[in-house]
């Protein structure tokens, strides 16, 4: 069985030191009040930002070749599985701009699968987004989850730490 948990934390620094609690197959939701620092990229790990992580002058299949290709993939047809798996088949060679907020951030997450990784870090991906929007965006953070994939998701919102099955607190 694949489980999610939410980390909640307190005042201190950023919360990448809170990886630890990810394993495969969880989702772990960090609530900090520090810094709100963006956690930067490193090998097996995919990051979401609040703004997707899209560059808006390539179309959003692009971007997602694009990040693949940096993380050393290099097939179209894994970039329109991609947008297929985060719901946005079909979108593909429309611009950044052209998507809804929640478009956005789904993008953003095949943007942040591209290479594959054992674990997508994402810091406030549902800053943007409204109630609905935001339940909606960590459904499908749970989902990248259950298959297989660590996802730890940093956000100020109890809200979209309840998503999760298990919150722990950290001082």
């Amino acid at each position: 069985m694949r489980r999610r948990a939410a980390v909640m934390a307190g005042p201190g620094p950023g919360s990448v030191p809170l990886v630890r609690f990810a394993v495969p197959g969880e989702c772990v939701a960090v609530l900090p009040a520090g810094s709100g620092d963006a956690p930067g990229g490193a090998p097996g790990v995919g990051v979401l930002l609040r703004r997707g992580n899209l560059f808006g002058h390539l179309t959003v299949a692009r971007n997602v070749v694009l990040a693949g290709r940096l993380a050393g993939r290099r097939s179209l047809r894994a970039a329109d599985d991609l947008l297929e798996l985060v719901g946005l088949a079909g979108r593909g060679d429309d611009y950044p701009d052209a998507l809804s907020a929640l478009e956005g951030a789904r993008a953003g997450v095949a943007v942040a699968l591209a290479g594959a990784p054992e674990m997508v870090l994402a810091d406030e991906p549902a800053g943007e987004l409204d109630g609905l929007a935001a339940l909606e965006l960590m459904d499908l953070l749970c989902a990248v989850a259950a298959r297989g994939t660590a996802v730890v998701v940093a956000t100020r919102d109890p809200e979209i730490a309840a998503a999760a099955h298990r919150i722990v607190r950290v001082a």
